[in-house]
């Protein structure tokens, strides 16, 4: 009995992956694949006899996005928004796979993408973090998303955590403001040690003296923001603005401030991190930093197609960082610009 083909006959018979072949054959839009391979795989198709019975003339190929939480931040709407509006601009599927951080559901996952067609996978995390990639991905195309391996083996975008805490702090500085202080994350959060890096390395470009006196880690959530600023401020030389690891912080900053009878921004200037859907409306509105998950989840799932279009593509494996976007509100008094070099 003749062997029916299939499309890894014609892959094999083309030197492309099997994910190429798919696409080619479902005509699928807004693949970057060139004419030279969509013409090589119809011409082997119809040589072996390759035929699409029962084949709906709209089928996709799928991917599936690999998250590990989608309940616990707004955050991760972002993500997923950016990852299927660009999978879909390029004529992809995607299914979404939350594993709630239990590493047996994350393995029946895998088990379960193992038995099915996915032409390639966006493994997620909702905090930047360094991980082990599963096993199970390592013959799969995978673009890691807001996490990256060790060894950069595997292609990941994450945010640029360490130029946008510069980015906050050297707002503060062009602004006339000389005494900065800074309530930052716990050392065990990437994004906290990032961002406090970019706090210092905007001090010294314009030759600011770190003092530890006014900068406090540990203050993530409001009651941490309230408390860290409670003690900064009773320095003998307290500072005249605060940069904050995120939102949360700066609605702390915000209460202790009134209980100290402080005004924003005329005794104290803030910026926060996060950008979280209430800033706009505190009293005065909080200028703050905007992670950037939309534009790395359109970002992963363009890679993740452009790998699917050009398998056979050499490129080093590399970690991209997607700026952060400053949103200037009403938090943040200008003393005085003079004599200061321009923010980069």
């Amino acid at each position: 009995m003749t062997k029916k083909p299939t499309m890894s006959d014609i892959a094999v018979a083309c030197g492309v992956s099997q994910a190429t072949v798919s696409l080619v054959l479902n005509n699928a839009p807004g693949t970057r694949i060139s004419s030279a391979t969509r013409d090589a795989v119809m011409t082997k198709a119809a040589e072996i006899g390759y035929t699409t019975v029962h084949r709906r003339p709209d089928r996709r190929p799928v991917i599936a996005m690999i998250i590990n939480d989608v309940t616990s931040s707004p955050h991760v709407a972002g993500l997923i928004d950016g990852v299927t509006e660009s999978a879909n601009e390029r004529g992809l599927l995607v299914s979404v796979m939350p594993t709630g951080g239990d590493s047996d559901a994350e393995q029946a996952v895998l088990d379960h993408l193992a038995a099915m067609p996915i032409a390639g996978v966006i493994y997620a995390r909702l905090i930047t973090q360094q991980i082990n990639i599963p096993p199970g991905l390592l013959n799969v195309p995978t673009v890691l998303l807001n996490c990256y391996t060790g060894d950069r083996s595997i292609p990941s975008v994450v945010p640029g955590d360490l130029v946008a805490g510069q980015t906050s702090a050297l707002l503060l500085i062009k602004a006339g403001h000389r005494r900065v202080g800074y309530i930052g994350g716990e050392d065990t959060i990437e994004a906290a040690r990032e961002r406090i890096k970019g706090y210092r390395r905007a001090l010294m470009m314009h030759d600011i003296a770190l003092d530890p006196a006014i900068v406090f880690k540990g203050g993530w959530t409001i009651r941490g923001g309230y408390d860290a600023f409670k003690s900064i401020m009773m320095v003998p030389d307290p500072p005249t603005a605060i940069c904050c690891f995120s939102d949360r912080t700066a609605m702390g900053v915000y209460a202790a401030a009134a209980e100290l009878g402080l005004k924003i921004p005329e005794d104290i200037s803030v910026v926060g991190f996060d950008n979280e859907t209430y800033t706009a409306d505190m009293v005065p509105p909080l200028t703050t930093m905007e992670l950037p998950h939309s534009e790395m989840g359109r970002y992963a799932a363009e890679h993740l197609a452009d790998l699917l279009a050009s398998p056979r593509k050499t490129s080093r494996n590399f970690q991209v960082k997607i700026e952060c976007e400053l949103i200037e509100r009403q938090s943040v008094k200008v003393l005085d610009r003079s004599g200061l070099l321009p923010v980069a």
